[in-house]
């Protein structure tokens, strides 16, 4: 018999619930008003949003409502500026893991350290940190691009994207302290409940047969979690909806683990857990 085994914590992290709040309670009040991308990645979620007149733009010039919503990446400081600019209102739904991510790294620039910033150079929470920083700081994401500067006899700082690898922090760190800069300093801006849904999602995968990873599939912290599995499980897929799984995936196995990433609705992960009952 099948045995399928979920982990402790796989429902929405603090920073997406507390933007679907926050967005919920706006819209009930009968506000109107657009998001600044999409409000989390789960295509099921922002259909939902999209189907009650919440529209997704790209750019402050695109809305036409009356307030704006920034969802839980965040975004850089001229951002905000436009939005007041063309007379809106601002919904603030960023993270605060994020926000101090924000102020870790201004905070750093400001006291003369040259910044590091630990993500995907072209992560919209990887863009808003840098904005704050005053549109400094290099953004690498291992100790491979950390070779390719010149950090000798430099005061260093360093931050994270929230969703950041533990590993890939260390690979960063070790690298920097190899080219003898004057002083090292990190600032821990991970997120404690990706790290703790990251290190669930490891012991996990080193018990069963298969692991499901359901989530965006452009979602950071859900492909981390994917990483994670794919390195420590025999079998690993990552799928956005039940429809997507296969039963030969499971034909030798004996147990199979789920989870879900920070956005993904919790009911997706009971429902790949039911039809894989089913198969």
């Amino acid at each position: 018999m099948l045995k399928i085994i979920l982990p402790d914590e796989y429902n929405f992290c603090f920073g997406v619930e507390r933007a679907l709040e926050l967005a919920r309670e706006h819209m009930n009040n009968g506000d109107s008003f657009d998001t600044l991308g999409e409000i989390i990645h789960n295509p099921h979620v922002v259909k939902e949003f999209e189907e009650k007149g919440i529209k997704v733009i790209n750019s402050p010039e695109e809305s036409t409502k009356r307030k704006i919503l920034i969802r839980s990446h965040g975004v850089p400081p001229e951002t905000i500026e436009k939005i007041k600019s063309l007379g809106k209102e601002i919904i603030d739904a960023t993270c605060p893991f994020v926000k101090h991510a924000h102020d870790s790294a201004r905070k750093l620039v400001e006291e003369g350290y040259f910044l590091l910033i630990i993500g995907k150079k072209y992560h919209p929470e990887v863009i808003g940190i840098q904005g704050h920083a005053h549109g400094k700081g290099c953004v690498v994401i291992n100790g491979e691009e950390v070779e390719q500067l010149n950090l000798r006899g430099k005061k260093v700082g360093i931050v994270s994207q929230t969703t950041m690898l533990l590993w890939n922090v260390q690979d960063v760190i070790t690298a920097v302290l190899k080219q003898n800069p004057k002083e090292v300093r990190y600032i821990n801006t991970r997120c404690s409940t990706t790290e703790r849904r990251q290190n669930a999602t490891r012991e996990l995968a080193k018990k069963v047969d298969v692991m499901i990873i359901v989530g965006g599939k452009h979602s950071s912290n859900t492909n981390r979690l994917y990483e994670i599995a794919k390195e420590h499980a025999p079998a690993a897929y990552l799928i956005e909806s039940y429809e997507e799984l296969k039963p030969e995936w499971f034909e030798k196995a004996r147990i199979v683990g789920i989870t879900g990433g920070a956005s993904t609705p919790p009911q997706d992960v009971l429902k790949v857990k039911e039809i894989i009952e089913k198969i």
